[in-house]
């Protein structure tokens, strides 16, 4: 979620820019030729193009064109002169007071309002300007008293009543009023008792660029701020990009553009919104506030408060800027430098929540769960009418297991901002949950829809509690409590659960205690069958090394170690893609892999992100002077806080530029024997064309010889071992035929076929202990599947144990399915 109520001073001055003069017209079309020197300089203006609008200036020394010279010359970053332009101009005041909060300096603006205002009580952008000042000084009882001027002139009631009063005829003033009104309502909590207030203000902005003047795209801006506010980002998009059309180097729709960005881990974005507000500004405060936000995403704290501490050299009060500070040094772990931050911060801001909000967000973005809590409960207290802590705190608690709380958090949250999309989402799941059946073991509870999929509650404890004690042996950590796994019955359900909106493409996840799992099943609503028992291995090592490390373990570790512990080879459909990579250097380096995982560039990031993840962690575990002990060590070096060098440094006894070095010379290795070289191709097509004569001849003994060869050439590859299986069958060599169906299924994650097939043949063979292993893993892939079933009570019922696991589940799942 972001948070925008820092940024709202920054954001509000764009739309007081051209408050000195009207809109004109979109610079792609052409101007009137009658337009003065100033109108044309004017529209340049109001569509970004400073330097043009400069230009065409020169000569002119009127007030009218110094106000314009001044907001361009603001814009680019020379504010000494900008102000000097116009300081001693009485009708320039407000452009003035906005220069000053565009440049983080709101004592500065409050000081020249708190002058200007007697002279001109009704000012809309000065009673306005007023409340953003004191806001961004911690002074919320002066910022209520400053947006009260709004409501005690009815503006909201006569808007309803006449929008075409001429009073509204100006679209700056609407949005102006539309902001104003916005940041009174949240101030006081108005929206808990005023269901239409949402939809009101949003006409206002709506309106203004739809109907009052069509090319005044701040509208669209502070539509975009709106909606983002309440959690729609698709529309606040829209807004946004209808607004970045218009005026493709306004900093704060840049802004704005970048924070987007970064709520969904795109940091290439991000770098082209501060880029672009440089090449306008290049000592652009903004564009450094972003910037250091980006680094703190990206888990770079260091970096982050080198830019940080420049922002603070030039405005030591800045409270966004502190605020991140601080948790940059909370990231790093530095508890004294965060409370030496935090303390500085509350000698001039005593009342100030949004430190303390953003502390939480980052926080939990490294889930720091306890300490992300602790903030949030802190910005609750100082600003109990604002929802955001409220909604953040209570998608926090959904995300550690501690649901009640996450019910009692997010319905006060809704009840101050019904709008919000994502607690609305959130909301819904919860009552669905309270549906849910539920089934404790020792180490887990499982939550579950009895309606659709009551089987699974059959298999899945006995599977988790037959795991734990291997996972938690192999990592020496046992989690503290019990881990929940919630199963259900859409995809879109699991969505939600996982990620707050209705879409996330994968069948399970887990935040630390919560394992979320889509029902495994095949429908219209799933992602249909998988092996359930293998995602649930690698989702609780996910539970098991976040737990051990206090969630402070890599992202590209704690996927390698879970797709490690599966005991998978490499999947087949990894084998080529990372051949490429490997040949055509194109491995992530260790600082390249989260980001992979998190935001993927090319549709075959992610997969190649878990495949050398997990090769990464195999060859520390293979490496005779490392070994598993190594991983152990890298994992309490972050659980320690050392950075990701540190940590190879400590563990390996190399940094991880030198590693990943020695690991592609390894990779180079590993894929020579692979046979997906150009001779070895012609020899594989040669051979394979071969085979398929014999086979079509029926000649089989010859052709099985021939795709031994295939296999000996191409051991990576799945085909051989398909076509290996076929011809054993053929001639009736059930040991052999095992042998390769055994290997196509220790990859199948979504096909029981091979599972079944070899529970098949030990049933022929009269082997009943491994009919029922083979026949409870196809039951494990497709839990739905009355073959499988018939298969495992079969084995079950050879096997003699009036006990045995699972029996009775079998012959109640037969028994309705007739």
């Amino acid at each position: 979620m972001i948070s925008l109520k820092s940024a709202n001073c920054v954001f509000a001055s764009i739309f007081l820019s051209v408050f000195s003069f009207q809109t004109i017209a979109a610079t792609t079309q052409p101007v009137p030729a009658y337009w003065s020197t100033e109108q044309r300089a004017q529209n340049l203006a109001f569509h970004g193009q400073y330097s043009q609008s400069l230009a065409a200036l020169s000569g002119d020394s009127s007030d009218a064109a110094n106000l314009i010279r001044a907001q361009c010359l603001a814009a680019t970053g020379q504010v000494d002169a900008a102000i000097a332009l116009i300081a001693n101009k009485s009708d320039a005041q407000i452009e003035s007071a906005q220069i000053f909060l565009d440049t983080y300096q709101p004592d500065r603006a409050r000081t020249l309002l708190t002058s200007y205002l007697p002279a001109h009580p009704q000012s809309i952008p000065a009673h306005y300007l007023l409340g953003q000042s004191c806001e961004d000084l911690s002074d919320l009882d002066a910022a209520r008293t400053a947006y009260s001027w709004f409501t005690d002139n009815k503006f909201l009631d006569r808007w309803q009543q006449n929008p075409d009063d001429p009073i509204f005829a100006n679209a700056a003033d609407v949005v102006t009023i539309g902001r104003a009104l916005n940041r009174l309502a949240i101030l006081n909590g108005s929206y808990a008792h005023d269901p239409s207030l949402h939809q009101r203000l949003l006409d206002l902005f709506v309106r203004s660029y739809d109907v009052i003047d069509r090319e005044y795209w701040p509208a669209h801006l502070a539509a975009a701020e709106y909606f983002l506010a309440h959690d729609q980002e698709k529309e606040a998009g829209e807004e946004l990009q209808a607004a970045l059309a218009a005026n493709p180097n306004n900093q704060h729709a840049l802004d704005l553009d970048g924070r987007m960005a970064l709520a969904n881990f795109d940091f290439d974005s991000a770098d082209k919104s501060i880029a672009r507000i440089r090449g306008v500004n290049p000592h652009s405060i903004t564009a450094d506030l972003l910037e250091a936000r980006s680094l703190l995403r990206q888990q770079r704290p260091h970096d982050s408060d080198v830019i940080l501490q420049r922002v603070l050299t030039e405005r030591p009060h800045n409270i966004e800027a502190l605020s991140l500070a601080a948790s940059a040094a909370a990231l790093e772990l530095n508890e004294a430098e965060e409370k030496k931050i935090l303390a500085q911060l509350n000698q001039f801001a005593p009342n100030d929540a949004t430190a303390y909000q953003e502390l939480g967000d980052q926080l939990a973005a490294m889930r720091q769960y306890p300490e992300s809590e602790s903030m949030y409960k802190t910005a609750i207290a100082r600003a109990p009418w604002w929802s955001e802590p409220q909604n953040a705190l209570g998608l926090l608690y959904t995300q550690s297991g501690d649901e009640a709380s996450a019910r009692i958090t997010l319905t006060a949250a809704h009840a101050m901002d019904p709008y919000d999309l994502r607690t609305a989402n959130y909301l819904r799941l919860l009552d669905d949950l309270d549906h849910f059946s539920k089934k404790e073991s020792a180490h887990f509870v499982v939550s579950y829809d009895a309606k659709t999929d009551s089987i699974l509650a059959d298999y899945l404890p006995t599977y988790l509690e037959s795991m734990y004690p291997q996972v938690c042996r192999t990592f020496a950590h046992e989690p503290a409590v019990k881990t929940f796994i919630e199963v259900f019955p859409t995809h879109a359900e699991f969505s939600v659960r996982t990620t707050g909106t209705p879409w996330i493409g994968t069948v399970g996840a887990s935040t630390g205690r919560v394992i979320a799992l889509v029902a495994p099943r095949e429908g219209t609503e799933t992602l249909g069958n998988f092996n359930w028992a293998e995602v649930l291995h690698h989702e609780f090592t996910h539970t098991v090394t976040l737990s051990a490390t206090d969630n402070r373990i890599s992202h590209w570790m704690t996927e390698g170690l879970a797709t490690l512990e599966e005991g998978t080879p490499l999947r087949w459909e990894w084998v080529p893609m990372i051949y490429q990579a490997v040949k055509q250097n194109q491995l992530f380096s260790i600082q390249q892999l989260t980001w992979a995982f998190v935001r993927p560039k090319r549709p075959i990031d992610r997969q190649l992100a878990y495949a050398e993840s997990y090769w990464i962690c195999q060859h520390i575990r293979d490496t005779k002077n490392w070994g598993w002990g190594a991983i152990l060590k890298m994992m309490d070096g972050y659980r320690r806080g050392e950075t990701e060098s540190q940590v190879f440094k400590n563990s390996l006894g190399i940094d991880d530029i030198e590693f990943f070095h020695q690991f592609t010379t390894w990779t180079r290795q590993q894929i020579s024997t692979w046979g997906y070289d150009p001779a070895s191709d012609a020899q594989y097509d040669a051979l394979s064309a071969q085979a398929k004569t014999l086979i079509n001849e029926q000649d089989f003994s010859q052709a099985l010889l021939i795709w031994k060869k295939i296999a000996a050439l191409r051991p990576m590859d799945e085909l051989p071992h398909k076509r290996l299986a076929g011809l054993y069958l053929q001639l009736h060599d059930q040991i052999h035929a095992i042998a390769e169906l055994a290997i196509l299924d220790n990859l199948s994650l979504k096909d029981n076929r091979y599972a079944k097939a070899i529970a098949g043949l030990y049933r022929d063979l009269n082997d009943p202990a491994n009919e029922h292993t083979f026949a409870l893993r196809a039951v494990w892939i497709n839990p739905y599947d009355p073959r499988a079933h018939e298969l495992l009570l079969d084995a079950l019922q050879k096997l003699h144990d009036p006990k045995a696991a699972h029996e009775s589940a079998v012959v109640s799942f037969l028994q309705s399915r007739k």
